[in-house]
């Protein structure tokens, strides 16, 4: 195998920079919706609504000039232009449309019988796709639902599911945060290629999305919460290393592209951030690259919880200086801060900066920051 580059480690706080630069939480990003989601590759979704969506949180954080309602009026415009649709990524995400043909892998994978949440029901399956056929988009609602409640899947919706899952359906939108499925041939733009990339250019893909949101990491961050694309991340970073179009600095990976890149300086500002941000969401990455530890604690029995139900990491220039627990009472139009952790004692900078972070984050939900 060719040698490949390598080049001396990034001094920590350059690479802090950078990765903070490539996330543009300090930055904002200068274009649409659509455009961000292409640019991170993909915008993680959870049904948890203490405060907000995960995806609505993460926008804002990068999409500051914009308020709640505007957001969700962006996004849905992005979703109904077709540049943006709902799939699998490490987790249930928005995806770039341009990309639909790299999700085709895993779809035709699971339609070969790759390992899933649950047994298929090919009879089942035929019944509900027939009828979305004939009627047009439907809910799993639409359906008859299982007794016990939204958590009790009813065997139609886990047709629907697997349907989805399979590319046989897609998500046309959500109403709430219910699913409405129709065929893909009735909501894919024309233009979009439809036949699934090969696995090279799969792992390939993996590896200049992640690298190019992320500014460096490393062979298993890429493959984080991909069981099944491990081996075709590891192959392709072993490939582009050698024909040159990845080099090292030090123990991690970059694109040769950016080799050479001064990130910008780090301001000082503080960021509230959501805990499905691409920024923390590996933790131990966030351990390694900003010394931080942490831990979303809403799954975590109550009477072990350190810090609270929904804490948020509170970013500081290129370190995090602690979290705060919150909560949305929409009603009575309040944030509730119901507990606030500092790593150490805060100086009159880093207050003046989350007072004012906290302030901007309760007007963006059109609330009114309240103490414990």
């Amino acid at each position: 195998m060719k040698a490949y580059t390598k080049v001396p480690p990034l001094p920590a706080d350059r690479a802090r920079a950078l990765v903070l630069a490539r996330q543009y939480v300090y930055n904002p990003w200068p274009d649409d919706v659509g455009s961000l989601i292409g640019h991170l590759g993909a915008l993680q979704l959870d049904s948890i609504q203490v405060i907000t969506r995960a995806h609505l949180h993460q926008l804002h954080t990068r999409l500051p000039r914009l308020r709640e309602a505007g957001i969700i009026r962006a996004l849905a415009d992005a979703e109904r232009q077709r540049h943006i649709f709902e799939y699998w990524s490490h987790a249930a995400a928005y995806l770039p449309v341009d990309d639909y043909r790299f999700a085709r892998l895993r779809m035709d994978s699971i339609r070969e019988g790759q390992n899933h949440w649950f047994e298929k029901n090919a009879k089942l399956c035929r019944f509900v796709l027939d009828r979305i056929r004939a009627e047009g988009p439907l809910r799993a609602s639409d359906f008859v639902r299982a007794k016990g409640g939204w958590w009790t899947w009813s065997e139609e919706k886990k047709a629907l599911e697997q349907l989805f899952h399979e590319g046989e359906l897609m998500v046309s939108h959500r109403e709430g945060f219910q699913k409405v499925f129709d065929l893909p041939e009735r909501l894919l733009p024309a233009t979009v290629e439809t036949a699934a990339a090969s696995p090279a250019e799969y792992g390939r893909y993996l590896v200049r999305t992640y690298l190019r949101a992320q500014g460096i990491g490393r062979t298993g961050e890429i493959g984080y919460l991909r069981k099944h694309d491990k081996p075709l991340v590891a192959g392709a970073v072993e490939e582009m290393l050698a024909s040159g179009e990845l080099a090292k600095r030090g123990e991690e990976l970059v694109l040769v592209e950016d080799l050479e890149c001064e990130p910008p300086p780090v301001p000082r500002k503080v960021r509230l951030l959501s805990p499905f941000d691409p920024l923390v969401l590996q933790r131990k990455r966030l351990k390694r690259l900003f010394d931080f530890d942490y831990q979303l604690e809403c799954y975590v029995p109550a009477a072990r919880r350190k810090f609270g139900y929904f804490c948020l990491p509170i970013l500081y220039r290129d370190g995090f200086a602690g979290v705060v627990d919150l909560k949305a009472d929409r009603e009575a139009g309040i944030l509730w801060i119901k507990a606030l952790h500092w790593c150490e004692t805060p100086k009159s900078g880093l207050l003046a900066g989350f007072n004012k972070a906290l302030g901007d984050f309760a007007r963006y939900h059109g609330l009114a920051a309240e103490g414990p």
